[in-house]
Formats: C-alpha cells, sequence, structure tokens
C-alpha cells in the first residue's frame, strides 16, 4: 500500500525534530571548547532567532511586533532561552552530552508534578507515579555511574543539577504560558522568532557580566566546531522549530512531542560516536528506566 504524500510530510518533519534536537547536546560539546555556556547559548539563540524572522519576512509572514510583544519575550526569554539554554550549556562544561541528554529527556515527568503542584493540574493518577518512581531512580543511577566511568569522572553533580534547572526553566516558562495566555496578533513562529532573538541577547548579556568574552580560545576553532555550532543556529533553532510547530497543526499532540523519546536516545547515541563517550550497562539501564517512565506518563496521559 503506497503511502500518502500527508505521511511523507510527517515523517520528514518528526525526523528533521528528531534529529536537530537530538544533536544539540553533542554540538554544545564541541562549540564549548572555543567560547563559554551563555556565549555559545546565547549566540546560537541569537542567530537562530534572526534566521528564522529572515525566512518569515521572504515568504512575507512577518507583521511588526508591538512593545507588549518585546515585553512578553523578554520575561519569557528568561525561563525558556536564559535557563533553558544557557544553564544547559553551563552544565555541559562538566557533563557528558549522553548525561545531558537523559537528564532533559525527563522534562515531561517534571511538567507532570510541577503542574499538579503549582498549574492546578489534576493529580497524577497510581500509573503515572508509578512512571515518575521509576524515571526518578532512573535519573539516581545515572548520577551514580557517572561518578566514575573507567576511573574517569564523567560528569560532575554540580553540572547535572545545572542540566536538570534547565529542564526547570523549561517546564516553568510552558507553564506560566498555560496559566497566563498572551494574545498577540503575532503567528507562533514569528513569536517564536522574537523569543529565541531576545532570550539569545539575554543569555549574551550574563555571558559579558561572567567575563566570558575574555576567555574566547580561537585556536580551538576546527571545522567540526564550525559545523556543528552552524547546525545549532539552524537545525537546532529554525528546523526544529518550523517543523515542530507544523507539526502541532497537522498531527495528533502524542505524534508531534514524541521527540521527547527520541532526542536522549540520539544525544546518547552522538555522544559516543562523535564524542568519545563511555557507556556503560548502569547507563544503558538508567536510560531506559528514565525514557521508558516517560513514554509511560505520555502514553498514559493521551489515554485519559
Amino acid at each position: 500500500m503506497p503511502i500518502s504524500q500527508k505521511s511523507l510530510h510527517v515523517m520528514l518533519h518528526l525526523f528533521l525534530v528528531y534529529i536537530s534536537w537530538g544533536s544539540t547536546y553533542i554540538g554544545y560539546k564541541f562549540s564549548l571548547g572555543v567560547a563559554g555556556p551563555f556565549m555559545v547559548g546565547g549566540s546560537r539563540m541569537v542567530l537562530g532567532g534572526i534566521l528564522l524572522a529572515l525566512v518569515l519576512m521572504l515568504s512575507g509572514r512577518w507583521r511588526r511586533p508591538a512593545k507588549k510583544d518585546w515585553i512578553h519575550a523578554a520575561w519569557m526569554g528568561v525561563f525558556m532561552v536564559l535557563m533553558a539554554s544557557g544553564f544547559l550549556a553551563k552544565g555541559q562544561e562538566s557533563v557528558a552530552s549522553s548525561t545531558a541528554a537523559v537528564i532533559t529527556g525527563s522534562t515531561p515527568i517534571t511538567m507532570l508534578v510541577a503542574g499538579w503542584l503549582f498549574a492546578h493540574e489534576p493529580r497524577p493518577s497510581p500509573m503515572q507515579w508509578t512512571g515518575l518512581c521509576t524515571g526518578t531512580c532512573g535519573l539516581i543511577l545515572l548520577a551514580c555511574s557517572q561518578q566514575n566511568v573507567g576511573g574517569v569522572q564523567q560528569s560532575s553533580i554540580s553540572g547535572m543539577i545545572w542540566v536538570f534547572t534547565a529542564t526547570l526553566g523549561w517546564v516553568a516558562g510552558t507553564l506560566l504560558t498555560r496559566r497566563f495566555p498572551f494574545r498577540t496578533r503575532l503567528s507562533s513562529l514569528q513569536s517564536c522568532a522574537l523569543l529565541l532573538f531576545v532570550g539569545g541577547l539575554e543569555c549574551l548579556v550574563v555571558a559579558f557580566l561572567d567575563g566570558e568574552q575574555h576567555a574566547m580560545h580561537y585556536e580551538n576553532i576546527r571545522w567540526p566546531v564550525i559545523v556543528a555550532f552552524a547546525w545549532m543556529c539552524t537545525g537546532g533553532s529554525v528546523i526544529a522549530y518550523a517543523c515542530y510547530f507544523w507539526l502541532l497543526e497537522h498531527v495528533p499532540i502524542a505524534t508531534a512531542v514524541s521527540y521527547e523519546y527520541v532526542v536522549p536516545v540520539i544525544g546518547i547515541f552522538l555522544g559516543w560516536l562523535l564524542g568519545g563517550e563511555m557507556l556503560t550497562w548502569r547507563m544503558l539501564l538508567a536510560c531506559s528506566m528514565t525514557v521508558g517512565s516517560v513514554f509511560f506518563i505520555m502514553w498514559h496521559r493521551e489515554r485519559h
């Protein structure tokens, strides 16, 4: 039976989202050898926002943002860009990219608990509590397994805390968006471009306040670094967000958010393949527990 054109479009958009966001972690690993975390995260987001805005302008879908749009982008950028991207990069200074991928893959678990405690979301069901316990045990096992792999410490606890705090920023921004919906004439993609640009500027401000401009290592610029950073700007920002918003409009939400199951796996694979990171049976077990619990929670949520 031939595959329909719409099905092909859906599969292509899903593939691009998986690859784009799944490769962000290894992209940070390479780029952090040249610049500081907030410098890398801010530059990536600013350039991504500009590129997305240019695409919208060339396609005739750009409207001039109002003052309230800039203000909204500024305070939302603190959570969804400064924390979600800047803190992630900060954590990856001392955390393996595969570990960062697994920790951020637990975002739906944090979203479920935070929504119940702070956003008047329904109380987790017994099956969801089971998923929460499994995911938490997976993260604890991951933290223990990362302390000494082959006699070498791969990830620090402080770095893992930075990465986990980055997920809290994304969760907080999402819940605030639900709790206080913002009315605007801008399209979702244009609002996204504005968010990336303003949030990226906030990251750069933190970078300059922290003196990261004085710790640049231009001698470490190599073609792999250039390719990795360019891909984060284009793939991780423009392509991923554009494809994700397209999926939200054309497929069920369960299909659109399926990246939450796939991205950690891609992050771990690329960390091993391109970053030379070690994998042990404990790390693979922790990954299976965490990713499996996310699938269990999301599957149950979509059925009710």
